[in-house]
């Protein structure tokens, strides 16, 4: 008569003092289950960051080409709109912006050091309507977004056109 132990699935690990443990399949799977869900924990978590971050440039993004759009249009009194100190445009500053024309804007240089803050260096090039010679100004813009983090806004001068 033969006597049949019950055979256990049994893994062995080997630990950093190279000493055998052995776990059962059981707390082999337990341990696998865990490993998978921090795993798909840490992605989700790093997908979700990324997809506000990514919110957050694009609408920096749509920020800033609607303020491009209104310099590059002429429509000073939107562009001005974007701006977080003086909004508004005085009539005089209306008028005095009538005789100037925008032929280009191109960005140079963007820098977004974090969440808040973003650096965009670009180049204007303009005519005074009675003289017909292109100038050119660089603007160093400071766009920063609000603590509800709903808008971006310059929290730089408007361009000056002479």
């Amino acid at each position: 008569m033969s006597f049949n132990q019950p055979e256990y699935d049994v893994t062995m690990l080997l630990d950093y003092n190279n000493q055998n443990i052995i776990i059962s399949k059981m707390e082999r799977d337990m341990v696998k289950r865990l490993f998978k869900l921090v795993l798909v924990f840490a992605i989700s978590s790093s997908l979700l960051s990324c997809a506000s971050t990514q919110d957050e440039m694009q609408l920096l993004d749509s920020s800033v080409r609607a303020y491009e759009r209104a310099i590059r249009w002429g429509e000073f009194t939107r562009a001005k709109s974007f701006h977080k100190k003086g909004s508004t445009l005085t009539d005089l500053e209306r008028r005095r912006l009538k005789l100037y024309r925008v032929t280009g804007y191109s960005t140079l240089q963007t820098s977004t050091p974090d969440q808040y803050n973003s650096h965009i260096l670009v180049e204007i090039k303009y005519i005074k309507n009675d003289r017909q010679v292109i100038k050119t100004i660089t603007v160093k813009q400071h766009w920063k977004r609000d603590k509800e983090g709903k808008v971006w806004y310059l929290n730089s001068p408007f361009p000056k056109f002479r």
